[in-house]
């Protein structure tokens, strides 16, 4: 008798190693500033950018609104004889797009608010809000809005003005497509949100806070809101503190980042920006108080011993509020890309190297595009050219930068970067320059010799910005664009993807 035969059960397919992938550079993102113009809308609520400006028999234009008309929030109190009150809108992301958008106004208090412009379409009004159709303009120029109080219950004074999308929540803080329009980034950089580039004086006491019903103020947006951004879309923030800040400032932003930034969340900070370029004034303040103190014989030197003494400052109180937990805490100073020996001067001086986490430089491509005898060059294959071999003298500056940085024991990070294309004869050829699908392969080799001979942060500038006589700064000319019409934020994205 033959035994029957067994089956054996079939053995499972061998498992495969999950794939390793090696690590990449990380990518942060300068955010365009708040405004009612530049492309990008972060706030959901409209009427956050701007403040309110007077219009009056007799005086030509919107003109500055007298403070003390105005409660400490920035609302109106009341209005002069025959006077209107006047409030841009930030446009909406639908307002680039196909369709029109429709609006909500809403508000508390007593008056009269109405809304004007270009974009108003199909007016519906109530009690305590309006509605209204925002008119597409299908491209990088939007229609403009704006409302306009023209009576106030000075008893109980219109305020909280509130514009968004009718179909919004109405407790958002941020628009989803911005906060999606972030993923992937490491850092988010709010150098323009901050405006320490105008270099005004600021104060605790004068700070904007959440409550402001303007946040795009001198004193920069609330820290409040600064830092709910930064836990909503899951990123690392890069603070700026002011030059002309005092301790209390410094110490009690510290102090909000370190209770309320969410827990795993680094923070970066920088002791103003780009304190080596006069363009700034910041840079003239500080060679002037350099100078006074007798840091250098020579000026320029005094200059950069000023802000390495200055960032030391700031530097060592960040340091004291995070001292139960220093790895959240990465504290900066930079310079210019191509002086490594600023670099050295700055880590040498005094302390400065002891409260220092990383050094940064700008490392852009492209900015002597147009530059001596090539001024009147036009010829796209001729820039191309030179924009691709300008991406390796960059680089290979920003390599002096970090030898300097490593003999320190620092990280070398980038601050800003990318192009840097600048013609203020020929706009046009610039636009056009930034549109062209070249630029997507600039960015590509760009990115992957960063990330292969540098190896850390490069925080790109910046996240959107029209196209203009001063450059064309963003990867992106408005939010919604897009991508097959962005090619520097398409590198960006399949770099951050790895589709390269």
């Amino acid at each position: 008798m033959v035994s029957p035969v067994t089956k054996l059960p079939t053995a499972p397919p061998p498992v495969k190693p999950p794939v390793t992938l090696p690590p990449r550079a990380a990518v942060g993102i300068n955010l365009a500033g708040l405004s009612t113009w530049g492309g990008e809308r972060t706030l959901m609520n409209l009427a956050l950018n701007s403040p309110w400006k007077s219009q009056r028999p007799g005086v030509s234009g919107w003109v500055e609104m007298d403070p003390s008309r105005m409660d400490a929030n920035g609302d109106m109190k009341a209005l002069l004889t025959s006077e209107l009150a006047n409030k841009a809108l930030t446009p909406p992301e639908g307002a680039y797009g196909p369709t029109a958008t429709r609006i909500r106004c809403t508000w508390k208090g007593k008056g009269t608010l109405a809304p004007g412009g270009s974009a108003v379409t199909n007016l519906a009004k109530s009690t305590d809000s309006f509605e209204f159709d925002w008119a597409a303009a299908n491209g990088v120029t939007p229609k403009s809005a704006w409302v306009t109080i023209s009576k106030i219950d000075t008893t109980d004074p219109l305020r909280k003005v509130d514009c968004r999308e009718k179909d919004a929540s109405p407790t958002a803080m941020f628009s989803s497509k911005m906060l999606e329009s972030l993923k992937g980034f490491s850092v988010i950089r709010f150098l323009d949100w901050q405006k320490v580039n105008t270099n005004a004086p600021v104060s605790w006491a004068r700070r904007t806070t959440a409550e402001s019903t303007v946040q795009n103020t001198d004193q920069g947006p609330a820290v409040e809101i600064m830092v709910a951004l930064a836990n909503e879309a899951g990123i690392d923030p890069w603070f700026h503190m002011h030059w002309n800040a005092d301790e209390e400032y410094v110490r009690r932003f510290a102090e909000y980042v370190r209770d309320h930034l969410a827990p795993g969340r680094k923070v970066y900070v920088e002791m103003s920006n780009e304190v080596w370029n006069y363009n700034f004034p910041v840079t003239n303040q500080a060679q002037a108080e350099g100078v006074a103190e007798g840091l250098s014989p020579t000026a320029g030197y005094a200059m950069f011993m000023r802000y390495a003494e200055k960032a030391t400052w700031m530097n060592k109180i960040w340091t004291d509020v995070f001292k139960a937990d220093p790895s959240r805490l990465v504290r900066i100073v930079a310079t210019q890309n191509n002086n490594p020996a600023a670099v050295e001067m700055i880590l040498g001086f005094r302390d400065t190297a002891q409260y220092v986490d990383a050094v940064s430089t700008a490392p852009y491509f492209g900015g002597a595009t147009f530059a001596g005898t090539r001024a009147t060059i036009t010829d796209s294959a001729n820039i191309f050219a030179f924009l691709s071999e300008d991406v390796d003298l960059a680089i290979s500056k920003a390599l002096k930068a970090k030898v300097v940085a490593q003999r320190y024991g620092k990280r070398y990070i980038g601050y800003e970067g990318g192009q840097h294309v600048v013609n203020r004869g020929n706009p046009t050829l610039v636009a056009a320059i930034n549109r062209d699908p070249r630029m997507y392969d600039m960015y590509r080799k760009y990115l992957t010799a960063w990330n292969s001979q540098i190896g850390d942060l490069m925080t790109l500038y910046a996240a959107t910005g029209s196209f203009d006589q001063y450059g064309a700064w963003g990867l992106r000319e408005y939010t919604g664009q897009s991508l097959a019409e962005t090619p520097k934020r398409r590198a960006v994205q399949d770099y951050l993807s790895r589709a390269y």
